[in-house]
């Protein structure tokens, strides 16, 4: 059963996967592809020495080693190693981009699987070109986020992992797009990643956190193969009879996958993060950071701190004193402290000194959050009371990196370097970044795992 009248939504989704026609798209959507496409590998080259990247490719590589290089490292895994990998890395300082309206990280699963099948098919004399790969992003990318779109209005629980559920539909999606999948093939790879659907916010706090979206982005990788050699799966696996939305949501319905596709571009409303760590924090952050450059607050003067916050800050990031960086990345109360304590809020500030700093602990002590149904996402308040009786307070109306007030293509420049330079070294990621930037223009779209891997 799907909705009375209508075919299943995988043969819409098949026809916009394989008909996407880039050199019509939109301007929009080229140039939002080759930004979060930018982001992603930041991301992953800042995230590849992290102790979970390090235990993950132990992991990898006790069940054998491959061909694909992996980026900011020196070992090399096989193709499906390599997508789980790619993605892991891009997530494990949780400063991956968002579709705000989902919490669903849609550049990870979809990025690290073409860039893995992309090295995998350069190897055997078939590269593919830095527009072929970012016209499958943006692919993938569109049809995560409306299967998002289409759980959450449904109101699946809140404790689903969105980007597992989604990311590898969008990864299988867009590989099959590289594979030159024909329509019935590509209804099966949609429709196999629909299956293998997976992830629960229990993770969070562990290194699981960014395992989830590595696994959407290896069973994305295996769904377009599977499908490829001729592996077949009903069309009714997202809308039918105990599909995918029936079982997460109890219903049937797809409209938020299936209407506009090809014409609305649902992506567009993807985010970058100017932080790293969950992006409801965010609006908390831009408080504190205000308070602490523009006001000249000292944590040794504070009394008191009182957070107003969205519903969703304490919902999903509600650790007060977390002990770990791991639970650090997704705790409220640290990043609001680690901001008012030292004024900034970087890689630096969820690292295990300054969680475990007697000052930055001491502020969290202190501190009262509330949730606030009034507020909107990308808004916060920040109130502290001093020793000397002054109380200062600061709202976040438009917190950067939302959607109205989105990180620039100089921010994701300075990101990017940050996140690159200390792994590479400033002259690489000086050249990654004009690789990146014009990608469209790359011959060989696995030129980016030559020139990000090491040798030590």
């Amino acid at each position: 059963m799907t909705t009375q009248g209508q075919r299943p939504v995988t043969h819409g989704m098949a026809e916009f996967a394989i008909g996407l026609d880039w050199a019509g798209a939109p301007a929009a959507v080229r140039r939002e592809a080759v930004r979060a496409w930018l982001n992603w590998v930041g991301c992953a080259i800042g995230g590849s020495r992290t102790p979970a990247m390090d235990a993950a490719v132990r992991g990898i590589l006790a069940m054998g080693a491959g061909e694909i290089p992996l980026l900011g490292r020196r070992e090399r895994v096989d193709v499906a190693g390599a997508a789980l990998l790619g993605c892991l890395s891009s997530s494990a300082h949780t400063y991956d981009d968002t579709h705000l309206s989902t919490i669903t990280h849609p550049t990870g699963p979809v990025a690290s699987a073409l860039l893995a099948v992309a090295g995998k098919l350069a190897g055997v004399g078939r590269p593919v070109t830095g527009r072929a790969l970012l016209a499958a992003l943006a692919v993938g990318m569109e049809l995560e986020c409306r299967t998002s779109c289409a759980i959450s209005e449904s109101r699946a629980s809140l404790g689903w992992y969105m980007t597992g559920l989604s990311g590898g539909i969008g990864a299988a999606a867009a590989v099959g797009r590289l594979l030159g999948l024909p329509h019935d093939r590509m209804v099966s790879a949609i429709g196999l990643a629909a299956a293998q659907a997976c992830g629960f916010r229990a993770t969070h706090g562990s290194m699981a956190i960014a395992y989830v979206p590595g696994v959407a982005a290896r069973n994305g990788v295996a769904a377009a193969y599977m499908a490829a050699a001729g592996f077949d799966c009903a069309d009714i696996a997202i809308d039918g009879r105990n599909g995918l939305l029936q079982v997460l949501t109890g219903g049937h319905v797809a409209d938020a996958i299936r209407h506009g596709l090809g014409e609305r571009f649902e992506f567009l409303s993807n985010t970058y993060k100017p932080y790293p760590c969950g992006i409801v924090i965010h609006p908390t952050i831009d408080a504190c950071l205000a308070l602490a450059r523009e006001e000249g607050v000292r944590p040794d003067d504070i009394v008191r701190v009182d957070l107003r916050v969205h519903p969703d800050a304490l919902d999903l990031t509600w650790r007060k004193l977390p002990d770990t960086v791991l639970d650090a990345q997704v705790s409220l109360f640290h990043w609001a402290a680690a901001a008012l304590v030292h004024g900034q809020a970087g890689i630096a500030q969820g690292e295990l000194v300054c969680v475990q700093d007697k000052t930055v602990r001491a502020l969290q002590e202190c501190m009262h959050a509330v949730a606030d149904d009034s507020l909107a996402g990308n808004q916060a308040s920040v109130r502290v009371l001093l020793k000397d009786g002054r109380t200062l307070e600061r709202f976040t109306d438009n917190a950067i990196g939302s959607l109205t007030n989105p990180m620039s293509d100089e921010q994701l420049a300075r990101k990017f370097e940050g996140l690159v330079g200390p792994v590479l070294g400033a002259q690489a990621a000086a050249g990654l970044l004009r690789t990146c930037s014009a990608f469209e223009d790359a011959e060989d779209a696995a030129c980016i795992l030559r020139q990000a891997a090491t040798a030590d």
